[in-house]
């Protein structure tokens, strides 16, 4: 994948497998992704298209899981001093402000979040670009993953579009893109995700069946709606940017 990157001309975010909840004070558990991520690192720090180096995907906050990640993040600086290193951070909200306020800011060079407002919370999808963002730390900030499942073909054009829908999914992506668009220290984006994949943990009877939908083209290929907003969107980055 990451020869074929290089070949392409894509970034990579290169992330090993410690998310959610791990035994964040089990010796063993640290030394396995350390070797993880020293593996990765040795294979690919050679390969252009590779940008970020991130250690961890939605953990939460505590002390173990401070030092746990800290360590990784040591390992990083120390194999490949040359690269970036981040994490996909976890934020607090009150009212319409996110904060991000991890200790483990501090350690990284570029912030990142995962957001899903409108879908996995109870936020109309017109109120989700009144969402400020705030940090704790003077760091530049990525959107790691934002996203909403659609099933292709599911259309729903009313003035409020049921969630599953074409039309739910393309408005929730122009409604973050709005929300994006204010933040002044953000930097970049990732869509979650490009293309829908079979996941044994979506089991909606109806509309997932063990599938991830939140991709922007269908598992047979077709594009959804939303791929046609994000599409423009970068059409249209690309022309101010000239």
């Amino acid at each position: 994948m990451t020869r074929m990157a290089d070949e392409l001309g894509l970034l990579v975010w290169s992330e090993i497998p410690v998310y959610w909840r791990v035994d964040w004070a089990n010796p063993e558990t640290l030394a396995t992704a350390r070797t993880m991520l020293r593996e990765n690192i040795l294979r690919d720090r050679n390969r252009a298209s590779i940008i970020l180096w991130s250690v961890g995907n939605e953990t939460p906050i505590n002390d173990a899981r401070n030092a746990f990640l800290r360590a990784l993040i040591g390992d990083v600086r120390t194999l490949d001093d040359s690269r970036l290193v981040t994490a996909a951070l976890l934020s607090g909200r009150k009212g319409n402000v996110s904060t991000i306020d991890d200790p483990l800011a501090a350690d990284l060079d570029i912030l990142a979040v995962n957001t899903y407002s409108g879908w996995y919370t109870p936020d109309a999808l017109a109120d989700v670009p009144n969402i400020e963002w705030r940090t704790t730390v003077a760091k530049p900030l990525i959107f790691s993953e934002f996203g909403a499942d659609a099933q292709a073909g599911y259309h729903d054009a009313g003035a409020q579009p049921h969630k599953f829908s074409e039309e739910f999914q393309a408005e929730y992506y122009r409604q973050t893109l709005a929300m994006t668009a204010k933040v002044p220290f953000a930097v970049g984006l990732s869509p979650w995700l490009l293309k829908d994949f079979r996941s044994p943990r979506r089991q909606h009877p109806v509309f997932q069946q063990g599938w991830n939908r939140k991709g922007l083209i269908s598992e047979t290929g077709a594009r959804k709606q939303a791929f046609h907003v994000l599409a423009e969107e970068y059409r249209r980055r690309a022309g101010s940017a000239r």
